[in-house]
C-alpha cells in the first residue's frame, strides 16, 4: 500500500474510526481484512503468495515446537522463504516480500531457538506477517514484540492518537515535502553525470542521502504513526543516522531493524566475535555482502554491501591496533569522515550501473566545475526561487529532525498547545502543496524501498 495515494489519505481515517468502533473480539479480523485488501488491491497473485507464505510458517512454527522433525521443519521453512526471496526478488518481485520473508524467517528461528512460543492462532499470526502499515517496508519485526500487541485488547487514548498522528504528519513531510523534491535534482545528475560536472555530482549525491533517509525513515514514520493510533508500537527504525561520528554508529542508527536481524540471524551463527579476529572480519563481510544481496540482484548493490563491510573491517582493524579505545578523531572530524565515507557508498547505491556509479565519482577530479557554477546551477534548474526552496526544504528538515517524538509532551500548556497546532496547520499546508504540485508535474511518488 503506497501511503502516498488518495486512497490511503481517506480510508485510513474510516480504517481507525471503525478499529476503535468495532468489538474487541472482532478488531483481529477486521485488520487482517484490511492489510489484505489494502496488499491485493494492486496485485491479487502478490496476495497469494503472501499467505502461501504465511501458511507453511505458521505449520513449520507448530511443528517445530511439539518437537517433531524440528530440524527439518525448520529447513523447510527457511528454504520457502528464501526460495520464493531469491525465486522473484530478482525477476517480478512483489512488493514487501523482502521485508515478510525475513520476519516469517525470523519467527521460525525463534520458535525453534526456544525464545518465543509458537503462535496457535492461525488470524494472529496471519495478521503478525500482513499487518499494513509495515508490511511493504518495515520495519522487520519480531514475533515477540509484535504478536502480544496485536492479540492485547488496547483502549483508546488520546496520547497515542497525537503521537500517532504527528509521526504521520513527520513522515509525509520527509517525503513529499523534501525526498520527492530533491529526487528532481538527483535525477538529473545521475542521468547526465558528465553534463553535472563535479560540483554537480557532489550536490546530487549529496541531495540523495538526504531523499534516500527521508524517503525511507518517511515511510518509517508513517508506518509507526499509523500503527500507534491504534494502539501498537512498532520499533524505532532510524536514529538520526546522519550524526553518526563512526561508521559503526552508523549502522546502529540506520535500518536498525535489518541490522538486528542480520546480527541475530547470520553474524553471530556464523560465530560473531567469538572466534578470533580474521573470522570476525569474514563474518563482518558476509553479512554485508548478503545485505547487498537482499537489495537487489545488481552489482551496484553487491559492491555497495561491500564497501560498507571493508569500512567495518578498517575500524576493527583500528580497534585492534588501539587497545586502549580512545578516539582516534575528534567527534566533529569522525562526522565529517563518516558522512564522506556513507556517500561514497551511496553513489554505487543510486547510480543505474557501476560504469555511471564511476563516472559520477571521476567528476569531482577530472572536471571539477564543469562548464561552470553558473552553468551547472542552470543544468540542475538551482535558480531564483528554486535556491530559496532549497534552503527552506533543508532547514525546516532540520528542524524537524529536533523536535521530540512525543510530541504530547510539548502540549501540556497553552503555549505548548498553540504552537504544535501552528506546526501541525502549517506542515499539512505545504505538504499539501507539494503533493499536488508533483501530481501536476506527473512525478513519481512510490518510496524507494517498495523496489527492496
Amino acid at each position: 500500500m503506497n501511503f502516498i495515494s488518495l486512497t490511503f489519505v481517506f480510508s485510513f481515517p474510516v480504517v481507525v474510526l471503525l478499529y476503535w468502533k468495532i468489538p474487541w473480539k472482532y478488531r483481529e479480523l477486521f485488520l487482517l481484512a484490511v492489510s489484505y485488501f489494502f496488499y491485493i488491491k494492486e496485485s491479487s497473485w502478490a496476495g497469494g503468495l503472501l499467505l502461501l507464505t504465511t501458511a507453511i510458517t505458521y505449520l513449520a512454527g507448530i511443528a517445530v515446537e511439539k518437537g517433531r522433525h524440528r530440524r527439518a521443519w525448520l529447513i523447510l521453512a527457511v528454504t520457502v522463504c528464501l526460495g520464493f526471496l531469491i525465486g522473484l526478488k530478482y525477476s517480478v518481485p512483489p512488493v514487501g516480500i523482502s521485508f515478510y520473508t525475513f520476519q516469517t524467517m525470523a519467527y521460525v528461528i525463534d520458535v525453534y531457538r526456544g525464545e518465543i512460543s509458537a503462535e496457535k492462532s492461525p488470524l494472529s499470526y496471519a495478521l503478525f506477517v500482513s499487518f499494513f502499515p509495515q508490511l511493504v517496508a518495515g520495519p522487520i519485526e519480531r514475533a515477540g514484540n509484535l504478536l502480544g500487541q496485536l492479540k492485547e485488547k488496547h483502549t483508546m487514548r488520546g496520547e497515542n492518537l497525537l503521537n500517532g498522528f504527528w509521526l504521520m504528519l513527520r513522515g509525509f513531510y520527509k517525503k513529499v515535502v523534501v525526498a520527492d523534491y530533491l529526487a528532481v535534482y538527483v535525477d538529473k545528475v545521475y542521468a547526465a553525470s558528465q553534463d553535472a560536472g563535479g560540483i554537480g555530482a557532489v550536490l546530487g549525491t549529496a541531495f540523495f542521502a538526504v531523499q534516500i533517509y527521508c524517503d525511507f525513515s518517511g515511510y518509517t514514520d508513517i508506518a509507526r504513526g499509523a500503527a500507534r493510533m491504534m494502539g501498537i508500537r512498532l520499533m524505532e527504525n532510524f536514529r538520526h543516522p546522519y550524526r553518526a561520528v563512526s561508521i559503526q554508529d552508523f549502522w546502529k542508527r540506520w535500518h536498525i531493524s535489518l541490522t538486528c536481524w542480520f546480527t541475530d540471524y547470520v553474524y553471530i551463527p556464523l560465530g560473531g566475535n567469538r572466534r578470533g579476529f580474521a573470522k570476525r572480519c569474514r563474518n563482518v563481510l558476509i553479512v554485508f555482502l548478503l545485505s547487498g544481496f537482499w537489495h537487489g540482484a545488481s552489482w551496484n548493490f553487491v559492491v555497495w554491501g561491500l564497501i560498507h563491510g571493508i569500512y567495518m573491517v578498517g575500524a576493527i582493524c583500528l580497534s585492534q591496533i588501539r587497545k586502549d579505545k580512545k578516539r582516534i578523531l575528534h567527534p566533529v572530524a569522525g562526522w565529517i569522515l563518516t558522512l564522506l565515507l556513507v556517500n561514497i557508498a551511496w553513489v554505487f547505491f543510486r547510480a543505474p550501473s557501476l560504469i555511471g556509479a564511476w563516472r559520477i565519482l571521476q567528476q569531482p577530479f577530472v572536471n571539477p566545475l564543469g562548464s561552470g557554477i553558473a552553468e551547472t546551477m542552470s543544468f540542475l534548474g538551482i535558480r531564483g526561487f528554486a535556491i530559496l526552496r532549497l534552503l527552506t526544504t533543508g532547514i525546516s528538515w532540520l528542524i524537524l529532525e529536533r523536535l521530540p517524538e512525543e510530541i504530547d509532551k510539548n502540549c501540556q500548556t497553552q503555549k505548548g498547545f498553540c504552537m504544535a497546532a501552528v506546526i501541525f496547520v502549517v506542515m499539512v499546508t505545504v505538504i499539501e502543496f507539494s503533493w499536488l504540485g508533483r501530481m501536476a508535474s506527473g512525478g513519481e511518488n512510490a518510496f524507494i524501498y517498495f523496489r527492496f
